[in-house]
């Protein structure tokens, strides 16, 4: 599975001056299960081409599903028919230095690239026995390749392939549930008999707790932080909205913003998390600290905004029409460890709730960082270390910035996880104190 480079060039002579493409080739593999059913399986591949035009200052984007010479030409004359009822840009068009280094290649998961129906149910089949008829299991497992090319009029050409394998499981006994995803380039890197034991270990008999409200210390496990970190970073760490001011640390590179306990970095060469070499513009992810023990120390930007980050872009422009906005977005957060075992946080929790997982968080006011959300799945009291009660699913209200600043303790143990507007994020769990979040 590839991108013809001639059919890309062919394309880009039809278009003419001012095109730019981001192409991907994308074969996905997925099975569907609920009660330890298998309900649906689904292989497809497809080729999606993003066209950017530009003449003069003005902008049209486009969409295609096919390189074929006639549909390209069709394209091109609609976009340029845009473009001439465009309004003149006023001043002269600005020009975007481009970074003249290679982006770094991420590592190709072999066994990700061959895996077919039969992995995919033998994975189902692991877990599935793994629980020995004492829960019912959901959730899906996929296997993903992509073959992308970013290129342009004026010569640039890059082109990398990236695997993906994710196994969701869930599951669920006497009404309440346990939830583990593991995701990796390398479909050799996952077992899926570990995550029916993980499945397991979290469903602890225990009494459900009554109605409770008031404020309490809760401890954040890795999944449940990997939503709230994807969620802050792309609300608050993007150059346009800092150089506008429209997020929660505008104006304040080098003021602390979290709590000092914590090191965010956005680097798409490290292999640990989903690592990618180029953005949609062609520009090399470049390794960007954000967040340097608690001090706001950079923001990540394109070339539109590259001003911002001392005149080179960081390689976090988004793909043309994203659905989420065109403001530069991070894209591989990595969340620094910290020295204590979960069980060590819990001794340092006394009393408290932990959250296994956010099953999402919805952005009510971006600048205040203000979300409102779901637990979801294993989620529970302890005291004095040790689980007490089960708390059923409720929906949290809070400033993301509020609870990063009131961490008490992180975790040594990371995770590997992913967001719909996130390639990757490796988080440790946190230890907040009591406050931010409330009942």
């Amino acid at each position: 599975m590839s991108i013809d480079p001639r059919q890309v060039r062919s394309a880009l002579d039809i278009m003419g001056r001012g095109a730019h493409v981001d192409l991907s080739q994308e074969r996905t593999g997925l099975l569907r299960y609920a009660r330890s059913q298998v309900t649906a399986q689904h292989s497809e591949e497809r080729l999606r081409v993003r066209v950017r035009l530009t003449e003069g200052g003005r902008t049209a984007l486009g969409t295609l599903e096919t390189l074929e010479p006639t549909e390209v030409r069709a394209l091109s004359d609609r976009l340029r028919s845009a473009l001439a009822l465009l309004p003149a840009p006023s001043g002269e068009p600005d020009a975007f230095p481009r970074s003249a280094a290679d982006p770094v290649a991420p590592e190709v998961g072999t066994a990700t690239l061959s895996a077919g129906p039969a992995e995919r149910h033998a994975w189902f089949s692991a877990v599935r026995d793994g629980l020995a008829d004492t829960a019912q299991l959901g959730g899906s497992i996929r296997h993903d390749v992509i073959h992308r090319v970013v290129a342009d009029h004026s010569g640039l050409y890059r082109e990398e392939t990236l695997t993906k394998a994710s196994l969701q499981a869930i599951a669920e006994r006497d009404g309440r549930s346990s939830s583990v995803r593991v995701v990796h380039r390398d479909a050799a890197r996952i077992d899926p008999t570990d995550v029916a034991r993980r499945l397991l270990d979290d469903l602890t008999d225990l009494p459900e707790r009554e109605s409770v409200s008031g404020t309490f210390r809760v401890l954040l496990r890795p999944q449940a932080v990997i939503t709230l970190l994807a969620t802050y970073g792309y609300v608050a760490l993007g150059a346009a909205g800092y150089a506008e001011g429209r997020t929660a640390v505008a104006g304040r590179i080098g003021s602390r913003v979290t709590s000092d306990l914590l090191t965010l970095t956005d680097d798409g060469t490290d292999q640990a998390g989903l690592a990618s070499g180029f953005d949609p513009e062609g520009t090399p992810r470049r390794p960007t600290r954000l967040i340097d023990r608690g001090v706001l120390t950079g923001v990540v930007s394109d070339l539109k905004h590259a001003d911002v980050t001392d005149g080179s872009s960081t390689g976090h422009a988004v793909p043309a029409g994203w659905r989420f906005g065109a403001d530069p977005s991070p894209s591989h957060l990595f969340l620094a460890g910290g020295d204590r075992t979960e069980e060590e946080l819990a001794a340092v929790c006394g009393t408290g709730l932990v959250i296994s997982r956010l099953d999402y968080l919805r952005i009510l006011h971006p600048k205040d960082t203000l979300v409102t959300g779901t637990t979801r799945d294993t989620t529970y009291w302890i005291h004095d270390c040790e689980p007490v009660a089960w708390q059923p699913s409720v929906r949290l209200t809070f400033r993301m910035d509020e609870v990063l600043d009131a961490v008490l303790a992180v975790g040594s143990r990371r995770e590997r996880g992913e967001a719909v507007f996130m390639e990757s994020v490796v988080a440790p769990a946190l230890l907040v104190e009591a406050g931010p979040i409330s009942l």
